[in-house]
């Protein structure tokens, strides 16, 4: 197991050498899909080795991957051996693609380490962190009303954190798109890595989240220690919180859209509108109103403009939702202060 934990806590590069189908399913933080077979190539092998047996199956393999396929694939390994002299390659199961994938590169000269178990020894060795440190490790919940300044706050803490947010590439509400999000496999491979490289923590951090962050679910026995934790509440004002949403709802959204706001005036409304049997008939059509008006203003590239629509938002919408919830869980919190008491606290938990 020491093996394998260093593979990840050293950040070991790594090939993969499954078809491309099997990586986009799930895979680990450095590893890159360069495969023995693509996808096509994998389905035929994978018909024939069912329908005639394994020695049918790898002279078809042979015959679909020419020569001239060949050298580019074991090109392909070379080159990113010779940039990472300690990676190591895997299949699903560490057996025939990986073997052929290490002669192929022998052959050529090159020499790579394969990983007994392939894929599924590594996969089985990050559930069983997951399901070992959700249940031995101590957590603090860090909880606050939208737009706190959590995820800062972790950064800041110099303690243990697992940002789940930046795992699942999703801010965790019906605005908070970041792009693709990662397959369920991946979203979990990342959590466990983090639980590798903090094993000795005297504690870690998580901000207060739901079970799901847009399509990414946390793993049921670590939110099941969430949901008992402790928590440290982030106080910030309505002013300090309008400021922080308008920064990253409007200015950072629009600056990955090269600056162009109607693009993120038209992903504010489909946010929006998901919300809007939750926010009534009144609510919506207030904070429509004031979206239009800031995205339609000559003065669009200042906060004051984007003000009323995000203050509405948070007081008709977030706020409701987050105090119901606290009031729920009054009984876990042990702190409650601004961003720098809170970090005094923690730093007098170590």
């Amino acid at each position: 197991m020491n093996e394998l934990k260093a593979i990840f806590t050293h950040d070991v590069p790594l090939i993969d050498v499954r078809a491309p189908i099997e990586f986009e399913a799930g895979h680990f933080p450095t590893s890159t899909n360069l495969p023995l077979m693509n996808n096509e190539e994998r389905r035929l092998v994978g018909t024939r080795y069912r329908e005639q047996g394994q020695a049918s199956a790898i002279a078809l393999g042979h015959e679909l991957v020419n020569e001239t396929i060949k050298s580019e694939r074991v090109a392909a390994w070379k080159n990113f051996i010779s940039k990472n002299p300690n990676a190591k390659l895997y299949c699903f199961r560490g057996g025939l693609r990986s073997q052929i994938s290490q002669q192929w590169i022998q052959e050529s000269e090159g020499q790579i380490e394969i990983i007994p178990g392939g894929y599924k020894a590594l996969r089985r060795f990050l559930m069983e962190t997951i399901e070992r440190e959700s249940k031995q490790r101590k957590f603090f919940i860090v909880a606050g009303r939208t737009g706190s300044g959590k995820t800062k706050l972790l950064q800041e803490s110099h303690s243990s954190y697992i940002n789940l947010e930046k795992h699942a590439n999703h801010k965790g509400s019906s605005f908070g798109e970041l792009g693709k999000q990662p397959a369920q496999i991946t979203f979990e491979n990342r959590i466990a890595v983090d639980f590798l490289k903090t094993e000795d923590a005297p504690f870690t951090l998580l901000e207060d989240e739901s079970i799901m962050i847009g399509s990414a679910i946390v793993p049921k026995v670590l939110f099941e220690a969430m949901a008992k934790a402790p928590m440290i509440v982030l106080d910030k004002t309505m002013d300090e919180r309008v400021q922080h949403i308008v920064k990253e709802y409007v200015f950072d959204k629009t600056s990955e859209s090269d600056g162009d706001f109607q693009v993120t005036y038209a992903f504010m409304i489909r946010a929006l509108d998901r919300i809007k049997k939750k926010l009534g008939g009144l609510n919506y059509s207030l904070i429509l109103g004031q979206m239009k008006e800031a995205f339609q203003s000559s003065s669009i590239t200042e906060t004051e403009i984007h003000r009323p629509w995000v203050e509405s938002l948070l007081v008709h919408y977030y706020d409701q939702f987050y105090d119901r919830g606290l009031k729920r869980n009054a009984s876990r919190i042990v702190f409650q202060g601004d961003e720098s008491t809170c970090i005094e606290y923690l730093r007098s938990q170590k």
